[in-house]
């Protein structure tokens, strides 16, 4: 049990009729919450869960104070856009974070509406075809208990009622991307993807949203579409919570 979760049992063994904050431990108002066992948050904390405003990057997202590209995306990429639903900082790091690392899966109550948003804002007027969750590497699946990307591919599909398949696979184990520059990274993910052997028929001429947790580089989202393409996907979006 981790530290956060043995810390929120102890508050619900100490006062079982309160729910707590899952992001600052605070106390939540009833009227601020349903009577479900889904996780909550404070007030203040969902103020915190802002969506990135417009003008954005044309092809990352990220917000600019004009239209435009950002320096990073001066380039040509195998995804039309990426769209993410908010900022990686603050509150959404935290269950982010928490959500990859901790096996927290019940995290997804939180962040399943902010992809949903993400959604509505940015790619329901697209004709997407197929939802394909960013794979994870046995060895990482083994360490984590579950591919948090798929996780949420399964909120949003429940809710677009859009097919959903794992077409793609990490057939290449590495240590963490976070310290690398953009093309380091993507040198790296290269050859870290590859198409599900019977799942070429499945993407043939065929939209297809890539789902992740989070956009950093843009690296992983370049490695997938690349291999996407090459087997015959006409287009390739990306949405994420977070960028």
């Amino acid at each position: 049990m981790s530290g956060r979760h043995y810390l929120e049992t102890l508050l619900g063994l100490l006062y079982p009729t309160k729910r707590f904050c899952i992001s600052c431990h605070t106390a939540v108002p009833e009227i601020n919450h349903d009577r479900t066992d889904e996780p909550s948050l404070c007030s203040d904390c969902k103020n915190g869960l802002l969506p990135i405003e417009p003008p954005y990057c044309q092809l990352c997202g990220r917000h600019l104070q004009e239209s435009g590209r950002c320096p990073e995306c001066e380039r040509d990429t195998a995804f039309v856009l990426s769209r993410s639903y908010g900022a990686y900082r603050g509150v959404l790091r935290d269950l982010l974070h928490r959500f990859k690392f901790s096996r927290e899966a019940e995290l997804l109550s939180v962040l399943g509406p902010c992809l949903r948003e993400a959604w509505d804002r940015h790619m329901a007027h697209f004709p997407i075809d197929l939802l394909v969750p960013v794979p994870v590497h046995p060895k990482r699946l083994q360490e984590r208990g579950y591919n948090q990307a798929e996780r949420l591919v399964h909120f949003l599909t429940s809710y677009t009622r859009t097919p959903w398949h794992p077409v793609l696979q990490r057939t290449l184990h590495m240590k963490g991307q976070v310290t690398r520059t953009r093309q380091e990274r993507l040198q790296a993910l290269l050859d870290a993807y590859s198409l599900h052997p019977d799942a070429k028929e499945l993407i043939q001429d065929k939209t297809i949203l890539l789902v992740d947790d989070i956009y950093t580089t843009g690296s992983t989202a370049e490695a997938c579409a690349k291999v996407l393409k090459a087997a015959g996907a006409a287009q390739v979006y990306v949405l994420t919570v977070a960028r």
